[in-house]
Parts: structure tokens; sequence; C-alpha cells
């Protein structure tokens, strides 16, 4: 039978202030102005698609994420991961705090998945997910990821 076995959700809001905002137009005009005075008009170019297509996207995502794990695979709002296509999962602390349940996949471009999780989350899926995928006990938080969230990616 496939039933569901656990599922939670997590919110994609990334809770910026106003500020970020001020700072990151300011850098983006300053890099377009620098690039067009230095006649990089390609660059130029390059960082106002990047801006929208960076904006696309936030405003276009879904505002929750909703994970499923069933006895067969996971499913990641619409999308279905069985474990098969899922190498590894590991568990990402930022000090002692579960941050992500990260899933290695067997894929050729998209390589990690990161989930949002808490302690008590982590601590449900410590007993579910070594039924069906091996652990990596290795994996950390790098520092891109510790940028990316200090950032606010």
């Amino acid at each position: 039978m496939n039933d569901i076995i656990y599922n939670w959700s997590f919110s994609n809001d990334k809770n910026r202030w106003s500020m970020w905002y001020i700072i990151a137009i300011s850098i983006i005009i300053w890099l377009i102005i620098w690039w067009f005075l230095t006649r990089q008009y390609v660059m130029s170019f390059l960082i106002i698609l990047i801006t929208w297509v960076s904006f696309f996207i936030e405003n276009n995502s879904q505002e929750n994420t909703d994970i499923y794990i069933s006895n067969l695979w996971i499913k990641i709002n619409s999308s279905f991961y069985d474990f098969s296509k899922i190498a590894s999962y590991s568990f990402i602390y930022d000090w002692e705090y579960a941050i992500y349940l990260r899933l290695a996949l067997n894929q050729r471009w998209i390589k990690y998945l990161d989930l949002d999780i808490d302690n008590n989350i982590a601590w449900i899926l410590k007993n579910i997910l070594p039924n069906f995928i091996s652990e990596d006990e290795k994996a950390e938080l790098s520092f891109t990821d510790k940028l990316i969230k200090i950032l606010k990616l």
C-alpha cells in the first residue's frame, strides 16, 4: 500500500526587510553604470537579465512547499522522487539547530535538494528515512550555504 508515512510544509517567504531591497537595487544600478562606463555592455545586459529572471522567479514561486513521504517515494509539491532516484540524505545543522534535510539525487543537473526542517521534524525523519535511504553523516553547511542564508537569497 502507498500510504503517507509523514508530511510537513514550510513557507518559502524570505522575510527580507526594506533595507535589503534598497541595498540590492543600489548595487545593481552601480554595476550597470560601471559596466556601461567601462564599455562592457554585455555585462550590463547580463545583470539586467539576471535581475529580471530572479525577480520573476521570486514573484511566481509558491508560498508554501508541501512534502509527503510514502514507503515508495518523496513528493515535493508536484514532483515525485522515488527512493531509487535519491542516493542519500543528510541533516544540515547550524549549531544545534537542524535547518535542512539535504537529499542527494541521482540526477544529471540537480545534485542536491534542500528542504527546510526544524529539530522536531529531524527527530521524526531520523526514525523514518533510514528504512529507505542511506544517510550521509559527513554533510555540513558550506560557506556558500552560510552566505546564502545570511544574505537571504
